[in-house]
């Protein structure tokens, strides 16, 4: 089994399997790639850049990439306002929330 050497700021080196490692690879601005992971040693989530040579490591050693472009779309919808996270409370405050939920997903 292939294992790849990582950093966390907290507990220093570690080692992953390419099933532990999420890589973002950014076709439109290589500047926008990154790898995480979560630390085997304290739990935190790991964050980092990656640039052209590290995505080529992280995928020759078997780390499956995710196309950013396809995460911005399937996220392409309208951005949660704050006015609509109030509308949702107040919603929630009635005994109908869920029917009324419903009903406007149906519309």
């Amino acid at each position: 089994m292939t294992t790849i050497k990582a950093t966390c700021p907290t507990c220093g080196e570690v080692t992953l399997t390419p099933e532990d490692i999420e890589l973002r690879v950014d076709q439109a601005d290589a500047g926008d790639s990154s790898y995480a992971f979560g630390c085997p040693a304290c739990g935190h989530t790991v964050r980092k850049p990656a640039d052209e040579r590290v995505v080529r490591l992280l995928v020759s050693g078997g780390v499956q990439p995710l196309a950013v472009e396809l995460l911005r779309m399937r996220f392409a919808w309208p951005a949660l306002t704050h006015d609509d996270l109030l509308d949702f409370h107040t919603l929630l405050q009635g005994d109908d929330w869920l029917a009324h939920l419903l009903d406007s997903v149906n519309r």
